[in-house]
Order: C-alpha cells, then sequence, then structure tokens
C-alpha cells in the first residue's frame, strides 16, 4: 500500500492485540478477514452480526475493545474495517473509527469524497484486501515451500466479494479506470496474470463451483446459537492451511428492525434518515441499505 495512502489509516489500526473483540458478519470477506487479524494479532470472535441480529458470547463488552470485520457501522466509537460506501451526499458525515478506503479518498486519486456522484470511483475490492494490503500481509500466505501465492490461493482471493469484476468492466467505464488505479494504490498487481489468463466467466464458475459467495448463519441449538455456512470451509482451509475458519457459539443477542433497501436522490443526505441506525452502506449511487435498532 503507498505510503500516503497508509498514512490515513486511524492510529488504533496499529494498537491492535489479543485484548480486542472481532466482529464477524455474514459472509466470506469477514471470515477471511477475522482469520487474518486471528493470525497477525491473536484476537478473536466475541460477535455476529447477520442484519438481523447482533449475537454475542458475552454480557458486556469493552466497546474501546470491539473492531467491525466488514461491517459499516455508523456508531462513532465502534472501530471496524470497512470496504463500504457510508456517503450518500459529498458532505455526510463518517464514522471516524472507520478504517474505510471510501472515506479517505480525498486527495489520493484526486476526486473528491466517495459517494453517490462519484460511487463508480469508490474501491471496489474486499475488505480482506485492504487488510493484507495495510500490514503487508500476503507473505503469511505462501505455502512452504512456495515463493508467492499459488493460482488457486489467487483465484480464491480474488473472488471474495467479487474483487474480479473491476477487471472485466469496458475500458470507458468510470469503474474500469478507477479498479486499475485502486490496485495501483494497494500493491494488487499480482493478480493480473489472473485477470490476463481467465474470463470473468470462468472466475465466477470458480466462485460458484467452490462455494465462495456462500452465507454465514446462527442456528439454535442445544441452548446455543451456532454458527452454520454454505462456505466450504475445508476447501479453504486446504489452500490456506496457516489461517483459522472455525466458527464461534452464542448464548444472547440484540435485534434490530428488519433491515431495508431504500432508494435516494443526488443531494439527499443520511443524516436524513429515521430511525436510529446501526449499519448504512450505499449499495448503488442512488440505493442504500439500512439496520436500525428497534425502538
Amino acid at each position: 500500500m503507498k505510503k500516503e495512502l497508509k498514512e490515513k489509516f486511524q492510529k488504533w489500526t496499529n494498537e491492535i492485540d489479543n485484548t480486542y473483540s472481532l466482529i464477524l458478519t455474514n459472509d466470506l470477506d469477514s471470515l477471511f478477514t477475522v482469520a487474518i487479524l486471528r493470525l497477525l494479532f491473536r484476537c478473536e470472535v466475541g460477535m455476529f452480526y447477520d442484519f438481523h441480529r447482533l449475537y454475542s458470547n458475552r454480557e458486556k463488552f469493552d466497546k474501546s475493545k470491539i473492531i467491525g470485520c466488514d461491517l459499516a457501522v455508523e456508531d462513532n466509537e465502534t472501530k471496524t474495517f470497512c470496504n463500504h460506501v457510508t456517503r450518500m451526499w459529498k458532505d455526510d458525515k463518517v464514522n471516524p473509527m472507520s478504517a474505510n478506503l471510501n472515506n479517505f479518498a480525498t486527495g489520493v486519486y484526486g476526486g473528491g469524497t466517495i459517494q453517490s456522484t462519484t460511487y463508480f470511483r469508490k474501491y471496489n475490492g474486499s475488505t480482506l484486501l485492504m487488510v493484507l494490503s495495510l500490514y503487508g500481509a500476503f507473505d503469511k500466505l505462501i505455502l512452504p515451500n512456495h515463493t508467492e501465492l499459488t493460482e488457486e490461493q489467487k483465484l480464491i482471493l480474488v473472488s471474495i466479494d467479487s474483487y474480479f469484476w473491476g477487471a472485466y468492466h469496458p475500458k470507458y467505464y468510470e469503474a474500469h479506470k478507477y479498479f486499475y488505479i485502486w490496485q495501483k494504490a494497494l500493491g494488487l498487481e499480482m493478480f493480473n496474470d489472473i485477470f490476463n489468463k481467465y474470463t470473468k466467466s470462468e472466475i465466477m464458475d470458480f466462485q460458484r463451483e467452490h462455494k465462495l459467495k456462500g452465507n454465514i448463519f446462527a442456528k439454535w441449538n442445544n441452548n446455543t446459537y451456532e454458527l452454520g455456512t454454505g462456505l466450504d470451509i475445508g476447501y479453504l482451509q486446504e489452500h490456506f492451511p496457516m489461517l483459522d475458519f472455525s466458527l464461534t457459539k452464542f448464548d444472547r443477542y440484540c435485534e434490530f428492525d428488519k433491515p431495508t433497501k431504500e432508494q435516494f436522490y443526488t443531494g439527499d443526505s443520511k443524516h436524513d434518515l429515521n430511525g436510529r441506525v446501526f449499519s448504512m452502506a450505499v449499495t448503488n449511487r442512488n440505493e442504500v441499505k439500512v439496520t436500525r435498532f428497534k425502538e
């Protein structure tokens, strides 16, 4: 990752240790990010968020010692690694504790803030690749008797959060241009051999074959909430044996209102949203997904 970009990350990203608890969300981007933070800092999962409930395994947490993983949390005191667009309008405030490239974009590529009218200039990669780049941790994933990531490892990594899509946009798309601007800023050129060798359809087939878009969910069993998943954990463990992809149990939860997808117009602000918002992500230039606390 370029030095000027790395310097925009908050101080807390350099202070993580095993006293921190992680918030896992419901897909592979979050699970893989959790696995990397486990490897680097020996911290463990304390909560699970599925957009309907926030599960936990403890009655009380020290809020200053919680880190979301791929979570667009709006609480200004909650630390999180996030890759979502969290501004609807250019003047919207963002969570100051969110380590999010799309919050830091001003001055990096010369285009101002990332919000509805600049949506396709966003960092369109996974939270995982951002974290690996931030900590220079790609070498931690190299298998014994190898000097670099294997082709299959690379295919897995570009499939997470469908990072590969940006490489196949038509060249006249704004999103195509900014895919490569962000790629250079994060030092992700190592994946270009994959993009040159495979078509988009072939990587989509790979993604489906190995269940890389499966969800993680909580189910009640023996007085606890156990996590289940449609992901092929065995396959991931085979290619990344240095990582821990194990899933946690929980015994309590906080329930939210049903998450909603809402249309908005240019100039609308997220600060005009009704209700007390827990998480919010702009999912297209005129659409936002919101989860609210129950009143």
